[in-house]
């Protein structure tokens, strides 16, 4: 049973000729004249690997490959983009895209055989078919449309949100304001009865945190702290106060870089509601950012003299 091929190529003649050398080799090629057609076969045939062009009107392939890796049912398959574009900038937005590989055309496309070769070999696929379904669930060119319109936009959200928390740096030295940032950002796009930030110092943590009602102040430093030790924080440089008050729905997140951890968010929705997975993929998102902000300020704590952690992440 030979490998399935699905090739997206907006040019004939490039089509014609790219597809007689893979079926030349012994490939099974499904082809495809855009990006729409192309991710729409994707989904309804499930091919073992996907080669695109890049320059294309409508969806390009970049987007097409940044769609097959964010989409659950396609991102494990190979990515191979093929241009005539070979920038240094170009090669780079391919690969972070998602690309498995970015291979300029050449005549005989012998670059792109060898590619194909050594994807299919590290993927460990083997050649498969596709078991039939209902062909009234597989998407079509405007449903496809439709998730790259929500990709896109997920992505500029998440690149906001980015951008939000590296401004909380502009004052890296305060970790009380570095804290109502933070806090207002989350308060943002979040609704919570209480955040701690708990952050380490080496020998103790400090903590900061937010709260809804004065009464909740206590059981959510407690709640922290108790998670804090248990990911191998120190203990707070005060005594934490004492609380047995579990919030079983909160979104506990470490911040951690290089193998330290760095300190620790934590997240407590209101009372008998949970995040959703886009609302903890956010917060997440936010603790990749925030690594950055408290590796600056416990640089800038150690020039003042102050302890800062050492020993790599020892809790889980």
């Amino acid at each position: 049973m030979p490998y399935r091929i699905l090739l997206i190529e907006d040019s004939p003649t490039q089509l014609l000729s790219i597809r007689k050398i893979l079926e030349g080799e012994g490939y099974e090629v499904i082809a495809a004249r855009n990006g729409a057609e192309g991710l729409v076969r994707a989904y309804n045939e499930s091919p073992d690997i996907i080669i695109s062009d890049v320059v294309m009107s409508g969806i390009n392939g970049y987007q097409a490959c940044r769609l097959v890796k964010s989409d659950p049912d396609l991102m494990s398959t190979p990515v191979i983009l093929l241009t005539r574009l070979d920038g240094s900038i170009d090669r780079f937005w391919g690969l972070k895209s998602g690309a498995d590989r970015y291979i300029p055309k050449e005549p005989g496309f012998s670059s792109l055989i060898n590619a194909v070769r050594e994807v299919l070999a590290e993927s460990g696929a083997r050649p498969h078919l596709r078991a039939l379904g209902d062909p009234q669930k597989a998407p079509g060119v405007e449903e496809v449309n439709g998730r790259l319109n929500q990709l896109l936009e997920r992505l500029l959200f998440e690149a906001t949100i980015a951008d939000e928390v590296r401004k909380i740096a502009d004052d890296i030295g305060d970790l009380e304001v570095i804290a109502e940032k933070l806090f207002v950002l989350l308060g943002s796009f979040a609704d919570y009865q209480g955040a701690a930030l708990v952050v380490n110092h080496g020998a103790w943590s400090l903590m900061h945190v937010d709260v809804a009602k004065p009464s909740m102040e206590n059981p959510v430093k407690a709640f922290a702290s108790k998670i804090g030790m248990q990911l191998g924080l120190p203990a707070l440089k005060e005594d934490a106060p004492r609380s047995t008050h579990m919030f079983e729905n909160a979104m506990t997140q470490p911040v951690d870089s290089s193998g330290l951890r760095l300190g620790l968010l934590v997240v407590i929705p209101p009372n008998g509601q949970a995040y959703k997975p886009g609302d903890q993929k956010v917060v997440r998102l936010v603790c990749d950012q925030l690594s950055t902000i408290l590796r600056l300020y416990l640089s800038y704590v150690q020039r003042e003299g102050m302890p800062v952690p050492r020993q790599p992440i020892s809790g889980s």
